[in-house]
């Protein structure tokens, strides 16, 4: 398989990613007490209001630089570290077969690797991404 052909399934990864981690960016906007909610019971911390709104704010335009693929080792290296971080916080209920598994929350496993991918194929993802030599 040449890189060539890469790129159509890594423009769909990044595009997945975007979509995936979307919805919870907008419920910060939309629904800001949910979000405040789901910090403390799954988080573990304790996160105002106020703080739902600026860090929605700022990843969002994280979310839309990496959909677009700008400056991609800083956006997709972000993306990765902070779901992968959000993902640790949340390992007892990943644990199949302990009291706290929670089934959805699987889906950040495969997402993390899918991001792990991306980042490292960063090069070769060319597909409608900002300031690429290789289109």
């Amino acid at each position: 398989m040449s890189l060539q052909s890469l790129k159509l399934p890594l423009f769909l990864t990044r595009l997945s990613i975007f979509y995936f981690l979307l919805p919870w960016q907008l419920m910060r906007f939309t629904k800001p007490e949910s979000v405040v909610g789901i910090a403390k019971k799954h988080y573990k911390f304790t996160l105002p209001e106020s703080a739902s709104m600026i860090t929605g704010v700022l990843m969002m335009i994280l979310l839309i630089a990496f959909v677009v693929g700008f400056k991609k080792r800083i956006t997709y290296g972000l993306v990765l570290v902070l779901h992968a971080l959000g993902t640790l916080m949340t390992l007892p209920k990943l644990i199949i077969g302990a009291p706290d598994f929670y089934i959805l929350f699987l889906a950040a496993i495969p997402t993390v690797f899918a991001m792990v991918l991306l980042y490292i194929l960063r090069d070769e993802d060319t597909m409608l991404s900002m300031g690429n030599q290789k289109l």
